[in-house]
């Protein structure tokens, strides 16, 4: 005997199937994910303390001309179970705010995505008063601040950190990610992992190291001073764009590299030091891999080191 089976009862026994297969799960068709946003308002008197912290997501904090701050919080998921179980937690006592997002408590729902699938995160935009300490956080995700002046401590497990017009006391640290700072002032503390450095400042105090990546600074010609300054990679280049009229002491080494300095008016008499008998420039900038020497009247000590790339000193 054969068994026959039509077509209209087959087209039924898999709509069944899919049917049963997909009662246990959501479908969800926005490919660009769920998001909800939410404002606080805070008015201060005097200089905010702000505090941000995010599970996952981006920073952007700029200054404005009112005296209160402002965060919108934006939390976006795939499915709105994930962004309903993000908790906001506000706190203020003064001028002093608390804004921390908790990420949600699971993260694995099962739904049917069609196109890309998207992290639960949350966004924090974010207005202040130009005098602000700021200390900002994510576990996941970039931090840029804008024309502040103020303490600012900015960390980011993953994700670039970005300065534009700060100026006070500013400690940069992120996991893997790069660091750049442009019109920047005061005492600089910078780190990451993994990533390059860009820094255009007029610093007092400047530490910067990277356990990966080049180092690139130009230092504004009125800059002086204060403290050591010190600049670390593992493996990179630094670059040194310093003022013609310049006082430090030089300490620089690589490891596998060269020390290059003839392209600044002060060192001028010091890259033509030592020269071997018949030794042309090249050969002697590749022999050269440690120097220490005055820049002007001396003073406090710029040190650069590398494990692996070349330093190089211009104007």
């Amino acid at each position: 005997m054969t068994l026959q089976i039509r077509r209209p009862a087959l087209a039924a026994a898999v709509a069944l199937f899919a049917a049963t297969a997909l009662g246990a799960c959501e479908m969800n068709l926005h490919t660009e994910g769920l998001s909800s946003r939410d404002t606080r308002t805070f008015k201060v008197t005097g200089a905010p303390e702000l505090v941000l912290d995010t599970f996952d997501g981006a920073i952007e904090v700029h200054s404005w001309d009112r005296n209160e701050v402002e965060v919108e919080i934006e939390r976006r998921a795939m499915a709105q179970p994930l962004i309903d179980q993000m908790t906001v937690e506000v706190e203020q006592k003064g001028d002093r705010i608390v804004v921390r997002v908790t990420g949600p408590a699971r993260t694995d729902f099962r739904g049917v995505t069609i196109g890309m699938h998207i992290s639960p995160t949350a966004r924090l935009r974010v207005a202040v008063p130009r005098a602000t300490n700021l200390e900002a956080k994510s576990g996941d995700g970039s931090i840029r601040v804008e024309a502040l002046d103020g303490k600012l401590v900015l960390n980011t497990v993953d994700g670039s950190v970005t300065g534009v017009r700060v100026t006070g006391d500013i400690q940069i640290r992120t996991g893997d990610g790069s660091i750049k700072l442009e019109d920047a002032a005061g005492k600089l503390d910078l780190e990451t992992d993994d990533g390059s450095i860009g820094i255009d400042a007029k610093p007092t105090a400047l530490h910067a190291k990277t356990g990966d990546g080049t180092i690139r600074v130009n230092i504004d010609p009125d800059s002086a001073m204060t403290a050591d300054w010190d600049f670390t990679t593992g493996d990179g280049n630094v670059v040194l764009t310093l003022p013609s009229r310049f006082n430090a002491e030089l300490d620089l080494e690589t490891a596998s590299g060269a020390v290059r300095i003839d392209q600044h008016p002060l060192l001028k008499d010091v890259a033509g030091e030592g020269r071997r008998d018949g030794e042309n420039s090249d050969e002697r900038r590749e022999r050269r891999r440690s120097l220490r020497a005055k820049m002007g009247d001396g003073g406090k000590i710029l040190k650069v080191r590398t494990g692996d790339g070349w330093i190089r000193i211009e104007r």
